[in-house]
């Protein structure tokens, strides 16, 4: 059964009907930098509630390092509640990527568990790179609170690996 609501014919629309069919979407709103390899969640990109239900979930997370190449990033999903240990689907640099955001060699197009690494080559620059992550059946038995868990792939201490302002969370129940 479906979250989204019937839309009937001759039905008043009101605001509350539209709203229902609209993702819950977090922003980020300004840039986090990390200088090691323990994952965390970020600082905006987190405390996103899923109740119980299915959920669709999609992650723009929008990414540079500009000081070196070495550092690159890694990500996971944290839930603190409960569900089916989804795979996510992931677009976006491989991990022995050099190349800018406008030449990426080689791409990444791969499913792989929530609590495992993405592990993604940056070049340096401080243009964005982009990586998608999303799952349209995560199934939650119990409540909790989703975020972005990531990490330099590499320590580097001087040259930080950045999350840019505008890497998004939506979300959304369908049933």
């Amino acid at each position: 059964m479906s979250k989204y609501p019937a839309y009937l014919a001759g039905q008043r629309l009101t605001a509350a009907l539209l709203t229902a069919a609209q993702c819950d979407t977090t922003v980020k709103g300004s840039a986090t930098t990390k200088t090691n390899n323990t994952l965390a969640n970020d600082p905006e990109l987190s405390g996103v509630a899923l109740g119980v239900g299915t959920w669709e979930i999609y992650m723009l997370i929008m990414v540079a390092n500009s000081g070196s190449a070495t550092p690159d990033v890694k990500t996971q999903w944290s839930f603190t509640g409960t569900w089916n240990n989804p795979l996510r689907a992931i677009i976006g640099p491989s991990s022995t990527n050099t190349g800018g955001s406008d030449a990426i060699t080689p791409m990444k197009l791969r499913a792989i568990a929530t609590n495992a690494d993405n592990a993604c080559g940056l070049p340096v620059s401080s243009a964005y790179n982009v990586i998608e992550e999303r799952c349209n059946t995560v199934v939650v038995t119990v409540a909790g609170t989703l975020a972005l868990y990531w990490a330099q792939n590499t320590t580097d201490a001087v040259n930080g690996t950045v999350v840019q302002p505008g890497s998004t969370i939506k979300v959304r129940q369908i049933a």
